[in-house]
Formats: C-alpha cells, sequence, structure tokens
C-alpha cells in the first residue's frame, strides 16, 4: 500500500528559463506474508531543475523518474 502525503510539481518562471520544483512525499507499506510483518518507509524526494520551456512530457518525465528511483530503492531493501 502506498499513502500519498504530497505530490507536487510547480514552474516558477525566472531570467533563464523555467525553474521546475516537485516534491512527493510517500509512505510505502510492505506487507511480508511468510515472516507476518509489514515493512514501512516514510520517503520524501525534492527535486530542482531549470528548462527552457515546461511542457507536460518534461513533467512526466521528471516525475517518472523520480517514482522509479523511489521504488528501485525502495524494493532493493525493504527492510
Amino acid at each position: 500500500m502506498i499513502e500519498i502525503k504530497r505530490f507536487w510539481t510547480e514552474g516558477i518562471a525566472e531570467v533563464r528559463g523555467i525553474k521546475v520544483i516537485t516534491s512527493i512525499y510517500l509512505i510505502i507499506h510492505l506487507g511480508v506474508k511468510k515472516e507476518g510483518k509489514v515493512f514501512t518507509r516514510n520517503v520524501y524526494v525534492m527535486k530542482e531543475n531549470t528548462v527552457a520551456g515546461l511542457t507536460p512530457a518534461e513533467v512526466e518525465q521528471t516525475l517518472n523518474r523520480i517514482l522509479t528511483e523511489i521504488f528501485d530503492n525502495f524494493f532493493s531493501n525493504p527492510y
């Protein structure tokens, strides 16, 4: 189970382009039936980058990269 506490992306216009700030705060619960345990991890990630122009595709790619990083790290070592 995944609880989404915060999931936010914003773009701020600057002189050199658009600063994109993405923050994600999740609580991941992983139940292991054989062990009769539930492992819980709080995850907070905030990324900033500057782009020339902001499109929905770029926002989607940023979110996909962050979520991939979170889940790869968690499932490689849930304990």
